[in-house]
This record gives C-alpha cells, structure tokens and sequence, in this order.
C-alpha cells in the first residue's frame, strides 16, 4: 500500500528507531507492553486481501458500516490507498478510542505518516510505540517501513521487517516492504557481490511473485554471476510481461559465447553468436564473432561441396544449409543449396533457393558465374509448374534479349509450349 519508493534524507532515523527497540538497544525508559492479541481474524481476510493488492475501493465496500477497533484500521490503510489522508489518520484515531494501547495502532500511523513523506512525525509515533509496547511485530514492521524512506538504510529495514515476521509469520501488510527491503539491498550488493544480489531477488520473488523489479533484479545478479541461461530466462519473462530491454538480452548471449571461446567450445560459441545476431546485435556488436561464423560458414561450403563430389547430396544440402544459417543471404551457399535440392529431386526447395538467389544478385547488382535464371526455370518446371518457368524465362528475355542465356532460355520456351500443346490433346 505504499509507493514502491520510499526515500528520505534522515541519518538519524535508523539510531533513534534502534534506541527504542529493546531488541537491539536497552530502551531509555521502562517498557510496558500491552501484549495485544494479533489482528488476524478470518472474518475481515477479504478486506485484508484487498488491501495487500492494493484495491483499497474494494476494502471500503467490504468494511462499509462495519464498526469496531479491527475495521477501523484496514479503514485507514483503505483510505490511504484511495488518496484520502485526513480520513486515513481519522479512522487511526477512532481505532484508538478503542484500544490506545495495541500495538497496531502505533504501527498503522507510522506507516500512514511515512507513505505521506512525513518522516519526523512516524519517528515520534515509533518511539512511543516502542517504548508503550516493546518489539511488537506490527511496530517493527513499521520500522522496517520507516527505514526504507531512509537512504542507505535498506539492511536495516530488512532486518526490522524479517524480526517481524519472525515474530509473527502470518502478520498483515508485510509482504510488500519485505520484498522492497530484499530488493534494495540486492540492488546495492549487485555490482561487488552478484551472487547475493541474485539471492535477495530470488527471496523478493518468493514474497511476490509478481514483483517484476525483482526478476530484473535476479537478471542481473545471474548475468553478474555468469549465469547466462538463467539471466537470458529472466528477460524472457520480463519481455512476455511487456518489459523491453533492447540490445540486453542479445549482448547476454554474445558475452556468453566469449564464455565458450575462453572454456575452447567452439560449438557453443557460434551457437550463442548465432542467437545475438538472431535477437538483433549488429556486425559491430558481434566483434570477433563475425569473423568465427565467417570462417565456419566457408568450412561448412567446403564440406558441402566434397560432400557433392562425392554424389552425397544430402550431406551436401546440410553443409550449404548449415553455412546459410551461419552466414544468412550468402549467394555461394544458397547457389550450391539449391544444386545439392535439385539433385535429389527436391524441385520445389531447388526453386525457392534459386529465387532467392536471383532477386539478391538483381538487388546488388551482382553477376552469377551459374545461369541461375535458366537452372530456376528448369526447377519449375520439373515440379510441375510451367507457367512459373515461362515467366522466369520471359523475364530473363526481356533483361538481355542477345545475352548469353537468351538462346536456350528460348529453346525452353519452345520445350514448354510444346509440352503445354501436348496436355492439350
């Protein structure tokens, strides 16, 4: 029920809350504790629920003309959550009239004044509180509250809040600061020790699941730790829940293949470099990757092509497809791809590589050593669609009418129409 951050400038804060703690400190003057029972009755579970998912409306609906010392309380958590202070800290003081001296009344004020910026004034009640009351949960769950509006005092808040729910496992309004307490300290253990940042995210994570910083948070720290795959899940998830993080998951992936160079997997390497290219990293990005995926997608055309000479066209269709998948759009590789297809009688594949072949040559301007305009119409054709390779053979006409290709692209014209007339006898 309060901003996700809470800051202030107040050094002294941590000192003062800790001198009324006889937890930590004897306390300046005797303790009388009211030993209240803990509000934790099932017949207002609902409203409480409503409360921990922030649908304060829900919780006044359901506490409507409900009195008593209970109601009063979730009354002003509800009224804080809708924006109202003056009737926040009004049902504080009705609840008040009911049992002055129980420590969630203490507790729910310090927290409303913290979420309302006034720090001093949570400080006074606290320290009342303690001294009334002693280290009741409610109050040091409200320390804990007050100590994360102070800066640099995210362990101290953890600890206050985790002596709470020590205390009392099953005490309302906990989750969200413990989880923000976990979540702040995780962020400043992050760049000197990510593995304990990794930890306290995995805690928030438990505490609530939803908490998307805290998976981001678990992000990093395992990105920290050289976690990859953990790191690169984190930000899949984050990103199926509308979280964009740009170049980050694909530079994740090619650190992780300079992982692999370093420990001689090559394999893994070009693996993780295929993958940052995939979700986008640039020539510049990969560094020394473009020079490995070069160097295998040439071993790759290589094998290929001994594989051909040897009649293993489909050995050979791998190698090509694996140096495609290397080095996307390189001519030699589709060319001899769509060789290796049209040998083992895959016209269709033969076809479709043959036309990507020819548009980025006409797109670049590039001059084919194979007569790929004439090998694409003979593909067509043998897969049984003529009308494809007469518009490829017309095509070709009409670029280079006296070309080289031009005398037997005419002669296939005349092989298709021929056909064409005896299908229609």
């Amino acid at each position: 029920m309060f901003p996700k951050s809470l800051r202030a400038a107040v050094p002294w804060l941590g000192l003062l809350l800790a001198a009324c703690d006889p937890g930590s400190t004897p306390a300046p003057a005797a303790v009388t504790s009211s030993r209240r029972a803990p509000l934790h009755s099932a017949e207002f579970a609902e409203a409480r629920a409503a409360l921990e998912a922030g649908h304060g409306d829900l919780a006044l609906r359901l506490l409507e003309r409900v009195p008593g010392f209970e109601a009063e309380l979730l009354r002003a958590r509800a009224e804080l959550l809708g924006g109202d202070a003056v009737r926040a800290l009004a049902a504080v003081e009705r609840a008040r009239v009911f049992d002055a001296l129980h420590p969630e009344v203490a507790g729910t004020e310090a927290e409303i004044l913290a979420a309302l910026q006034r720090v001093q004034a949570a400080a006074d009640v606290l320290t009342a509180g303690f001294q009334k009351n002693g280290p009741e949960p409610p109050l040091l769950r409200a320390q804990g509250v007050v100590e994360l509006m102070n800066q640099g005092h995210a362990v101290q808040a953890l600890e206050a809040l985790e002596r709470a729910r020590a205390k009392d496992p099953e005490l309302p309004f906990l989750k969200w600061p413990l989880a923000q307490a976990h979540l702040l300290v995780g962020r400043e253990q992050l760049e000197k020790n990510p593995a304990e940042a990794t930890i306290h995210a995995q805690a928030a994570r438990r505490i609530v699941p939803e908490l998307l910083d805290a998976i981001e948070l678990e992000a990093e720290g395992c990105a920290g730790e050289l976690r990859f795959r953990e790191a690169l899940q984190c930000y899949s998830e984050l990103e199926a829940r509308g979280r964009d993080f740009g170049e980050t998951p694909a530079i994740l992936q090619q650190r992780w293949a300079t992982r692999c160079l370093l420990e001689r997997d090559r394999a893994g390497a070009l693996e993780h470099y295929l993958a940052a290219r995939a979700l986008g990293l640039s020539d510049e990005g990969l560094g020394f990757g473009v020079e490995l995926l070069r160097a295998e997608t040439e071993a790759a055309v290589e094998r290929g092509i001994a594989a051909a000479e040897a009649e293993d066209w489909s050995g050979a269709e791998r190698e090509f497809a694996r140096a495609l998948e290397l080095t996307p759009g390189d001519l030699e590789a589709e060319n001899h791809l769509a060789v290796a297809r049209f040998r083992r009688a895959d016209y269709r594949g033969a076809a479709a590589a043959w036309e990507h072949v020819l548009a980025r040559a006409q797109a670049r301007a590039t001059e084919l050593p194979d007569p790929v305009p004439l090998n694409l119409a003979k593909a067509w054709r043998l897969a049984g669609e003529a009308g494809k390779a007469r518009a490829v053979l017309s095509q070709l006409l009409d670029r280079e009418p006296e070309g080289p290709l031009s005398e037997p692209a005419r002669e296939l014209l005349v092989v298709l129409e021929a056909e064409a007339m005896a299908e229609h006898k």
